[in-house]
């Protein structure tokens, strides 16, 4: 039988229309799921664990759907809410890893900026020129230098996910791994995706500008009945994109594996394992 969700490379167009499949096939399971998986981020500290692992129960059932192996969607969350901890602790070490590049990232800017104002000439406007361009170039390294680094590590939470034994740390070395040459794939299907959920986007900014201009001028009562009320819209517009791309990591994820040859040795839990 043939693969609906498969595709024969890490192609674009390929890998955004699978992943789609997959969301609208799947639609009111991951979309209920991301919903109270959102909610969740209310409760600090221990909502934020379920939340991370709601998030990584997506991404596993999506790969064990575009590998053609189903599993439930209890056992998914069963699974990854074991592993609650590890899918929290990933989360925050990605997001060190992030911050620590932007940071690096903008000091190497402010350095190369210096450098670059003391040869340039104020007075004339071919240095200006000159100082503009390098000015942009320089944005745009710095933006791609973060993309790059988020999309080696863009798959580490399926990796956690679905393999068996594996740890956050294990997911993050093995994400950074064995997307080494297929970082700027990934990062033209980061940006395609997230031109396809703009819209959503766009939709959530002009809700949120409405919320506060609504409680601008009212009574705390009147607030907290709005807030109330724009609270659950703006989680749901939340959870209508989560798991796209999440289905999307996990079509990502099992062409790399599948393209290496090694999807039965990467893939130590899968529902026909246990």
């Amino acid at each position: 039988m043939t693969n609906k969700y498969a595709h024969k490379s890490l192609n674009l167009g390929d890998v955004i229309s699978a992943g789609f499949r997959i969301y609208r096939d799947h639609f009111k399971q991951y979309f209920t799921m991301a919903f109270f998986g959102c909610l969740w981020l209310i409760v600090p500290i221990y909502g934020w664990a379920k939340f991370a692992a709601t998030v990584g129960a997506i991404a596993r059932l999506a790969f064990f759907e575009v590998s053609e192996r189903p599993e439930p969607g209890a056992d998914a969350k069963r699974y990854t809410d074991k592993r609650k901890w590890s899918f929290l602790g990933q989360s925050i070490l990605v997001g060190l890893i992030l911050i620590g590049a932007f940071i690096g990232l903008s000091i190497a800017m402010v350095i190369a900026g210096f450098l670059v104002s003391m040869v340039l000439n104020p007075e004339n406007w071919v240095s200006l020129l000159l100082g503009f361009l390098l000015g942009v170039v320089a944005f745009v390294m710095f933006y791609i230098g973060l993309m790059w680094i988020l999309a080696r590590l863009y798959i580490c939470d399926v990796i956690l996910a679905v393999e068996n034994p594996m740890t956050a740390t294990g997911a993050i070395s093995k994400s950074w791994k064995i997307t080494q040459e297929s970082a700027f794939k990934i990062i033209w299907i980061m940006i395609v995706a997230g031109l396809a959920t703009s819209p959503i986007g766009v939709v959530q900014l002009i809700i949120q500008i409405s919320r506060l201009s609504i409680t601008a001028n009212f009574p705390d009562e009147i607030k907290l009945f709005v807030n109330l009320l724009f609270f659950p819209v703006l989680i749901a517009m939340t959870a209508l994109t989560l798991p796209f791309f999440q289905a999307i990591t996990a079509v990502i994820y099992y062409d790399i594996i599948s393209r290496n040859g090694k999807k039965q040795n990467l893939v130590t839990d899968s529902p026909k394992s246990r």
